[in-house]
């Protein structure tokens, strides 16, 4: 019982820290959004350090958790690796900004079609857990495509006003995602609890009757 304790507190740890960087990772793009929103003419070198910036501190980090954790946590997370490719882009990030800076309204459309692919993933991941609302998230993903199209196509041809598009396209990603990491992760801690509470009750009466035996 003690060994099935320790790999359901695995589970609902491994959840924990993913559900926390992808907060993380979605708060910063609603700021990112609001900072182009307001400096569309100056954020671009600006955009380039905190990226920069933002991979290092994050490589960093999931370098250190994964030698930090338990062996069964650590074994195929791949958190060594990506680490290592975070720390090594943030750094070069940082060191060629001018680079990045004539393709920063590319890269942050990508980013934004990125988000779309995932708000798919989400929607059948609601589908299959039978949620009533997975057409939600189908229709965040149609959004988000639309806004990433348009950001990659610039129909508007002014910088500035792509900028502020690029931006609007970050905030509502953003947000959006907040929302549905915070649903799905309720739905996943309800159903851990509902199988740990199921495999505690099972081993009750198996107790109960060896007892009586």
């Amino acid at each position: 019982m003690a060994k099935k304790q320790t790999q359901w507190d695995t589970v609902k740890q491994n959840l924990k820290g993913i559900r926390s960087e992808i907060i993380i990772m979605n708060a910063s793009m609603i700021i990112l959004g609001i900072l182009m929103i307001c400096f569309p003419e100056t954020i671009n070198g600006l955009i380039c350090q905190s990226i920069g910036a933002v991979l290092c501190v994050w490589g960093i980090i999931r370098i250190v958790k994964y030698f930090m954790a338990r062996a069964e946590s650590a074994f195929g997370s791949f958190g060594l690796v990506q680490g290592g490719a975070m720390l090594g882009f943030g750094i070069f990030l940082l060191a060629t900004p001018e680079f990045f800076v004539s393709i920063i309204d590319v890269t942050l459309a990508i980013v934004l079609i990125v988000s779309a692919v995932i708000k798919l993933q989400y929607a059948f991941d609601f589908l299959k857990m039978d949620s009533p609302r997975w057409w939600i998230q189908l229709l965040g993903a149609v959004i988000m495509a639309a806004f990433g199209i348009l950001a990659m196509t610039k129909p508007f041809g002014i910088a500035n006003i792509v900028m502020i598009f690029i931006g609007c396209g970050l905030i509502f990603s953003g947000i959006w995602d907040l929302v549905s990491i915070l649903r799905v992760s309720k739905i996943l801690k309800d159903t851990v609890n509902g199988v740990e509470r199921k495999v505690k009750e099972k081993s009750r009466i198996v107790d109960t009757t060896a007892d009586d035996e």
